[in-house]
């Protein structure tokens, strides 16, 4: 039971999740308790990261505003601002009763119509570059997600550097919330963390997958060897580049 709870309170982001604004949908609807109209599966991620935006924008409006704050013109600039146009519909719903009796009711639904301002251009979200799109979206659940552990699996896809490391800065912000292992195959994200936190995994064919600690899983010569070069030379991402370890 125990290894089931804790299952369950871990978030995995694959690499490709959100590399891809053009499946993003134009809308979304709801009905009067902010649910989707229909079923949302597994696969429709880029409509879940629309629905959970406007969802924390009118439950949680202090933790909306600060990801707006930190994505928008005074943070990151990777947009100015998100707009959400909402337009009631009332539809009627068919009830068949005990005794067969009809009763047609009417159901209040609402379109959502999210769309971003970039500048003086007002695009949707699926007109949106790759790299923008999954910030965004990254962004966001590193800032929301309230699970005990955030799996995130190549952070750097579709990021360019200047991004990538305040990326890797709200990462380290967000772990002390909350355990946050990602993993990379990117040297200039290995230069923005410390040894210490990075450990490197390899499968053989003998011994099965091996992870080993960067600071202290290698033989002393390795280790003096890095620490002699951060201090002279370079950065770990280029003596993993190299060949160090």
């Amino acid at each position: 039971m125990q290894a089931l709870e804790f299952r369950n309170r871990i978030s995995y982001y694959s690499a490709s999740q959100f590399t891809n604004p053009g499946r993003c949908p134009s809308s979304i609807e709801i009905d009067e308790e902010g649910d989707l109209l229909r079923p949302l599966s597994r696969r429709r991620e880029h409509e879940r990261f629309l629905l959970d935006m406007y969802r924390l924008r009118e439950s949680n409006p202090a933790a909306y505003s600060a990801y707006i704050s930190l994505v928008g013109k005074h943070g990151l600039k990777l947009i100015s601002t998100i707009f959400w146009k909402q337009v009631k519909i009332a539809s009627s719903q068919i009830e068949v009763r005990t005794g067969g009796k009809v009763v047609k009711r009417k159901r209040k639904r609402v379109l959502v119509v999210p769309s971003v301002q970039t500048g003086s251009d007002r695009l949707s979200f699926s007109q949106l570059s790759e790299g923008i799109f999954k910030t965004l979206a990254l962004i966001f659940y590193l800032m929301t997600d309230d699970n005990d552990l955030l799996l995130i699996e190549e952070p750097e896809v579709c990021v360019h550097h200047g991004l990538l490391a305040s990326v890797v800065e709200l990462i380290k912000d967000q772990s002390v919330k909350k355990q946050i292992i990602f993993s990379t195959h990117s040297d200039f994200v290995l230069d923005q963390v410390k040894p210490e936190q990075v450990f490197s995994v390899v499968r053989n064919d003998q011994k099965g997958t091996l992870v080993r600690s960067v600071g202290t899983g290698y033989p002393k010569a390795t280790i003096e060897a890095l620490r002699e070069y951060l201090k002279t030379s370079g950065n770990l991402g280029e003596f993993w580049r190299q060949g160090g370890l």
